[in-house]
């Protein structure tokens, strides 16, 4: 199985160099030294998505209210309901970069009932993937479940904009089958 699109590992357009810079600077490495992952030079045909999903990236991943663990545990938690494997690849090694026991990982992927996780995230991980799933099912008692855990409007619309931008990432991965770093 090959990548549906084109990947320029190495550009001579300066428009995309510095895309790609800005996506190194932001931590989208690949397996190659000095060369972002696959998600980001899968978009080296369309320079304008790649600043898209680059701004996209950075504010619902990169910034925000929500410790970085948390997002990339909704993240990776989508990304396996969505059956992405190049998401969930990507989200779950970057939890083990972030010291995240295995445990918890391994809840977050395979148990629906999360019962390795804390209250409080559970039950945000529990939001996300309503929102993922089927948004129209998110009801008032959602929020206020979350909102009863300590969270905000901000916060929680962070979580729901992490479900959407997951969301998306998994559909074009998957859709223009990338392939995991080291695969190819």
């Amino acid at each position: 199985m090959t990548s549906r699109f084109k990947q320029v590992k190495h550009p001579d357009d300066p428009e995309l160099k510095s895309l790609y810079k800005k996506a190194i600077e932001a931590g989208l490495v690949g397996s190659e030294e000095g060369i972002p992952n696959n998600l980001v030079t899968s978009l080296s045909e369309r320079p304008d998505f790649l600043a898209a999903i680059l701004m996209l990236a950075d504010k619902t991943i990169l910034q925000g209210l929500l410790p970085p663990t948390l997002k990339q545990m909704i993240s990776m938690t989508i990304a396996m309901q969505n059956d992405c494997r190049y998401c969930t690849r990507l989200h779950t090694n970057a939890l083990e970069d972030m010291g995240v026991e295995q445990e918890v990982i391994q809840s977050c992927a395979s148990d629906p009932e999360l019962a390795a996780i804390p209250p409080t995230q559970r039950a945000i991980l529990k939001f996300a993937l309503k929102t993922s799933r089927d948004p129209k099912s998110v009801t008032d008692d959602d929020f206020q479940t979350l909102q009863d855990y300590g969270l905000n409007d901000g916060e929680i619309m962070e979580v729901a904009m992490m479900a959407a931008a997951e969301n998306l990432l998994n559909t074009w991965t998957i859709v223009s089958r990338i392939l995991v770093e080291g695969e190819e």
